[in-house]
């Protein structure tokens, strides 16, 4: 899991799930025995923690940026991005399968309607 702290620097980390206990109120657990505060907001977890806040993100399988060459093979129906628009996600999925050829956008950019969001290349049908 990735963590950008409070300048932006983002810091790869292993979480112990062993060390952490979920408190019975929303948004609270402990951590090693001291009460922490979180909130989830988009892909980020923003935690409260002994007067510090820290913001975990969790990288998905499959995300990144635009201009990724690609290369992932996909099947039919999987899920490739989630886009967010009005305050809702919207997941897409392939609509065959193949191999990701070109990725046409950035993480967090805005999407003209009707844009090519990702190039697929089809499989070859053998007989």
């Amino acid at each position: 899991m990735e963590m950008k702290d409070s300048t932006g620097t983002v810091h790869e980390v292993d979480v112990d799930l062993d060390r952490i206990d979920v408190d019975a109120r929303p948004g609270r657990l402990w951590l090693d025995g001291h009460l922490a505060h979180v909130a989830k907001v988009g892909d980020d977890w923003w935690v409260h923690l002994d007067g510090r806040i820290e913001v975990l993100t969790v990288v998905e399988q499959g995300a990144g940026g635009g201009g990724d060459d690609g290369g992932m093979t996909v099947e039919e129906g999987q899920a490739l991005l989630v886009m967010e628009a009005m305050k809702m996600e919207h997941r897409i999925a392939a609509n065959q399968a193949g191999t990701i050829t070109d990725i046409h956008h950035d993480v967090g950019g805005q999407v003209a309607a009707g844009a090519v969001l990702i190039d697929i290349e089809p499989v070859e049908e053998s007989n």
